[in-house]
């Protein structure tokens, strides 16, 4: 790495902070202790790796605190025999890296090594993605129900179809979701729903959409 691995740890435990800190300032690392993540909150770390028990939550809501504080530092999680969904889970939740307990201050660096290329690879996308959801929080229910329906091609003929609504109230929702996200297109509007995760609808749903070119055209 260019620098000492900074290593946020966070656990309950004190006797399991005590440990991992020195393993990591045996191994030329920089350890920093939490008993919660709020103190890390707190704390705004810029720099470094967090390291937290699974005790403290599950990588999804540790995550989901972090990135409401605009902290995108990279999340390794660690449980005594995880098991093999808890490491999947974790992965897809957005965790960097899962280490079994107990482990070596090798191991912790080497997991910094893997995060620091993790974040050069991926962070970027991870912030678009955060910001895309924040984005998406300043919509009303319907509105992100709209901007579903446009993600999934769907014309305002269509979706007043499927809503009982009327195509002008639905251009009506359409043109303040459009506003909401602060972007002056379709395509752009699209594009924020795609990076916030919005999916595909039920194959019922699915059956008869009118194309995004034609969606997009507007």
């Amino acid at each position: 790495m260019s620098a000492r691995a900074i290593v946020h740890i966070v656990d309950e435990s004190y006797r399991n902070r005590a440990v991992i800190a020195k393993s990591v300032f045996d191994c030329g690392g920089i350890a920093e202790i939490y008993e919660t993540l709020d103190e890390v909150l707190e704390a705004k770390p810029t720099s470094g790796a967090i390291l937290a028990n699974f005790g403290c939550g599950d990588a999804k809501n540790l995550l989901a605190k972090l990135r409401k504080t605009d902290n995108f530092l990279p999340l390794i999680m660690f449980a005594e025999a995880p098991t093999t969904s808890q490491i999947v889970r974790a992965a897809h939740d957005g965790a960097a890296d899962f280490l079994a307990w107990p482990f070596t201050g090798e191991d912790i660096l080497q997991s910094c090594i893997y995060c620091e290329a993790f974040m050069e690879e991926r962070g970027s996308t991870i912030v678009r993605q955060e910001m895309a959801r924040n984005q998406l929080d300043q919509l009303t229910p319907r509105e992100r129900e709209i901007l579903e329906f446009m993600v999934n091609g769907y014309s305002n003929k269509d979706m007043a179809k499927f809503l009982d609504l009327s195509p002008r109230t639905i251009e009506d929702y359409r043109l303040n979701t459009i506003k909401k996200l602060g972007v002056g297109a379709t395509s752009a509007a699209i594009r924020i729903g795609l990076e916030a995760g919005l999916g595909q609808f039920s194959a019922e749903l699915s059956a008869n959409p009118t194309t995004i070119e034609q969606q997009t055209s507007r």
